[in-house]
């Protein structure tokens, strides 16, 4: 079992990226543009979770937009 790393979030920098390279982490999965650039800064693939529909985290991820895999019918 591995630990929950909360890093935290800014509007100017990938919070991500340190802990996804630190944990030589090769697939990271996540619903935000954010998760997909932070796992490429790392060196691992960003695969991409569809956010719910209802969800109300705005604005809504443009999914595939970076050309990564999407996991099909993740929003549920």
């Amino acid at each position: 079992m591995n630990k929950v790393i909360f890093a935290g979030s800014s509007k100017t920098e990938f919070t991500k990226t340190p802990y996804i390279k630190e944990n030589n982490i090769k697939l990271y999965y996540g619903d935000s543009d954010g998760d997909i650039i932070s796992a490429r800064k790392a060196g691992a693939e960003g695969i991409r979770i569809m956010r719910a529909a209802n969800s109300s985290n705005r604005p809504i991820a443009k999914n595939g937009v970076y050309g990564e895999e999407v996991v099909t019918n993740s929003q549920y």
